[in-house]
């Protein structure tokens, strides 16, 4: 299998820190959260957060706001895993979240909560004390199963899409509210920015390049820091645009085929981000039989890989 070919290439890392890194700036701003690795089976979004505090950590004088990078899922990275025992990113609802916070660690029976009660505890002191003025902006870092392309899953806020507007990148509007109890929807049902950022397949060096370019991006365009300031920006503003000039802007979620237990659902081959589909058309098999395209538009992320319920998304471009 292709991905558990390149999950073999991918060195080995050893997390602890949860903290990747936190540069404070001298002048006030945004404070941008990159929450990355919420998957235990997505690395790249680390990889970029390491990168980009390597390069700013002397910007530090020029920095407005904040910049902080977490590792969600700690425990399943080390497995290489998706989740351990239940998708951390799929439980941000918030009567199981208020339950998290109240129960003693050692009391809360899987990994996945455990992991997801010491994130709380980083961000809720930056959403308690948010100023109306300064905005918190929450990056969901993600890669998917599926070979090439990258985009950003966002609501139709204007504050999102003037920001995101900046990046250049397709923007996938509708697909978080087909999403329950994401950490995404959890954020922006708190009034801040949130989007989530899918920047390739998992484990390649091209997913890892894609984020690191957005989050550049994303720094300048939010005005944590000024373009001038980050050494060769043209360079990353450049690469992201070229990784994206081929693909829609702006697309509409319209349809999900949900996985259900014992289905052994398996995806055609070859299929990629983008690819135009027709209804009708043969797209993946269960112990039923063939499963067919409900309608006409572009897939989105075909699951490949074991883990996971959502096995493909029908898009249609838009406005």
């Amino acid at each position: 299998m292709i991905l558990e070919e390149l999950k073999k290439k991918t060195k080995r890392i050893e997390y602890e820190d949860r903290i990747i890194g936190d540069l404070r700036g001298e002048h006030p701003g945004p404070t941008v959260i990159a929450l990355a690795g919420i998957h235990g089976n997505e690395p790249s979004g680390i990889e970029a957060i390491q990168h980009i505090f390597e390069k700013l950590q002397k910007k530090k004088g020029h920095l407005h706001g904040r910049f902080l990078g977490i590792i969600g899922n700690i425990q399943a990275m080390r497995e290489g895993q998706r989740f351990i025992d239940e998708d951390m990113n799929r439980i941000w609802f918030t009567s199981i979240l208020d339950k998290i916070r109240r129960t003693p660690i050692n009391e809360i029976l899987t990994a996945e909560r455990r992991e997801t009660k010491k994130v709380l505890e980083i961000i809720d002191p930056i959403l308690e004390n948010s100023d109306e003025h300064q905005p918190v902006i929450f990056v969901d870092m993600h890669t998917f199963s599926a070979e090439d392309g990258l985009f950003v899953i966002s609501t139709r806020d204007e504050r999102n899409i003037e920001l995101l507007a900046q990046l250049r990148v397709p923007l996938i509007f509708g697909i978080e509210k087909a999403l329950h109890g994401t950490a995404l929807k959890y954020f922006q049902n708190t009034g801040n920015i949130g989007f989530a950022f899918e920047t390739g397949q998992h484990f390649t060096d091209a997913a890892s390049k894609n984020a690191t370019a957005g989050l550049m991006c994303l720094l300048a365009a939010s005005g944590t820091i000024s373009a001038t300031k980050i050494e060769d920006f043209a360079r990353y503003y450049d690469y992201l645009n070229s990784q994206t000039e081929d693909l829609p802007h702006k697309v509409e979620f319209l349809y999900k085929h949900i996985i259900e237990p014992d289905d052994e659902f398996e995806m055609r081959p070859g299929f990629k981000n983008f690819d135009k589909i027709k209804k009708g058309q043969w797209l993946a098999t269960d112990r039923h039989g063939k499963i067919l395209a409900q309608r006409d538009g572009f897939v989105l992320m075909p699951l490949y890989q074991d883990q996971g319920d959502d096995g493909f998304f029908i898009v249609e471009e838009t406005d």
